[in-house]
């Protein structure tokens, strides 16, 4: 099964250094590069208010502030928010307070559920449309993509939001049997839209041109195919870092995938 999109524009901060050179050339504006530690050190984080700032992880801080910062150049008809890791470190937090004291904190508790990074992104930009949080353990790429086409083939739904999030957790005593262990925190922000076959030509992605965010509409279409079955349990860097864009026009021979 493959799901077919236009990449309007794409967002990364992350904490992975062997991707930086390939990362920093399809986004739409400057790739940051830090370690968790100077995460909250990036202008884009700094925009979130303090004391939303404060109830958020590294990796939430990385994925509202890409958010906001797609929120403010597009119009969004619905926003996924989608983690394999989730708030795994404060839910580990939270059951070693259970065990020490007996108690956990009411603020950390309600920040522990998964979908409360979409909820502090909808409240700070006053987004009033679909939100939804998805993870699916290895698949989490791939729920989201899924639930992104579904959301696009509405005919009310022009403009999708996909937000990509993950904690590093090499520090932690996993409590799952499969450890997951990422470079970093990253977050990345995905504005996706349908594939427009009347659209007879898109240019090259990875231009300087497009690197800079200075692209024309028409140099900002990218189109490319997610094949669910071969590209769902990707890792989503490596994934979007390894992506090669199609010419609709050339959409039978498969030109879009990987």
């Amino acid at each position: 099964m493959s799901f077919r999109f236009n990449l309007r524009r794409a967002y990364f901060v992350s904490g992975y250094a062997h991707t930086y050179e390939d990362l920093k050339k399809i986004q739409g504006i400057s790739y940051n590069h830090h370690d968790d530690s100077s995460i909250k050190d990036l202008d884009i984080v700094k925009a979130i208010p303090m004391m939303m700032r404060r109830r958020l992880n590294s990796s939430g801080k990385m994925a509202v502030a890409v958010s906001m910062e797609a929120f403010r150049h597009f119009e969004i008809d619905k926003v996924i928010y989608a983690s394999r890791t989730g708030e795994t470190k404060r839910c580990i937090s939270l059951l070693r307070d259970v065990r020490m004291d007996g108690g956990v904190s009411p603020t950390e508790f309600s920040a522990s559920v998964h979908n409360g990074n979409i909820g502090v992104f909808s409240i700070i930009s006053g987004f009033h449309g679909e939100t939804t949080a998805v993870s699916a353990a290895e698949n989490t790429l791939g729920a989201a993509m899924a639930e992104a086409y579904a959301s696009l083939c509405g005919e009310d739904r022009t403009r999708v939001l996909v937000v990509i999030y993950e904690e590093d957790l090499s520090n932690n005593i996993m409590p799952i049997p499969q450890k997951v262990f990422y470079n970093g925190s990253f977050a990345c922000a995905l504005v996706l839209e349908k594939w427009q076959a009347d659209v007879s030509s898109v240019g090259d992605f990875l231009t300087a041109d497009s690197a800079r965010g200075q692209s024309s509409d028409a140099e900002r279409e990218h189109y490319f195919e997610f094949d669910y079955v071969r590209d769902g349990c990707t890792d989503p860097v490596d994934f979007f870092r390894d992506l090669k864009f199609a010419n609709p026009d050339e959409s039978d021979n498969h030109d879009g995938k990987r």
